[in-house]
């Protein structure tokens, strides 16, 4: 059994890591123009990952598991720095990651659950987490942060343009719930681990020719 945990641990690191990889190089691509705006894998890889308390295998993976969302958001703010410099919407959009890390570890569902409940549960909390985080920066961090565009924040028509102008937006950050599907699987995949269970005869007792077989 230590050995199938080994094991287990190694490839759940193997995933954490792809999906570090991913979620760091999803604004890249978006740059090389490689994707449409707002079909973006950070949020599908916080809420997978957050969702399955992958690291619970033993207490000091557990506590490293906590941090995931840390490290990605850390990937985020170095590309984000590198790529574009400083722009003042980047303290709703790095607390929008934030929330959506902290809405999807409440969910706490085993990652040895059938595909089909994973997928259910990841994808509807990272529809959630998409509206919640479209409207966090959206809706109250563009007109915060660019007064001079939308109009006076004393003024309902502000709010009003900011939510019409973010609408399409939105329909196209929901398209990454298209990364859900091959994300489950590959997680899947990593805690899919054949284990050797010895098998209780009583002396003398013979095997079936079904059993055998």
């Amino acid at each position: 059994m230590e050995e199938t945990s080994r094991r287990l641990r190694r490839r759940l690191w193997i995933f954490a890591g792809i999906c570090l990889l991913l979620a760091a190089s999803s604004k890249l691509l978006y740059l090389r123009g490689f994707t449409l705006p707002n079909l973006e894998l950070i949020i599908p890889v916080l809420v997978v990952t957050g969702s399955t308390y992958l690291w619970r295998v033993d207490g000091r993976a557990e506590r490293v598991g906590r941090a995931f969302g840390l490290l990605v958001l850390g990937g985020v703010l170095a590309v984000d720095l590198l790529c574009w410099g400083w722009h003042p919407i980047y303290l709703f959009t790095w607390s929008g990651f934030l929330l959506v890390w902290l809405l999807a570890t409440g969910n706490r569902v085993s990652p040895f659950s059938g595909f089909w409940p994973l997928l259910g549960r990841t994808a509807l909390t990272g529809a959630a987490a998409i509206l919640l985080f479209d409207l966090w920066t959206g809706v109250v961090g563009s007109p915060l942060t660019c007064p001079s565009f939308y109009g006076p924040l004393t003024s309902p028509h502000t709010w009003f343009t900011a939510l019409a102008l973010q609408f399409p937006f939105t329909l196209y950050h929901l398209s990454s719930l298209l990364f859900f599907p091959p994300l489950v699987g590959l997680l899947r995949l990593s805690t899919r681990i054949r284990v050797e269970a010895p098998l209780a005869i009583r002396v003398g007792a013979s095997l079936s020719t079904t059993q055998r077989g």
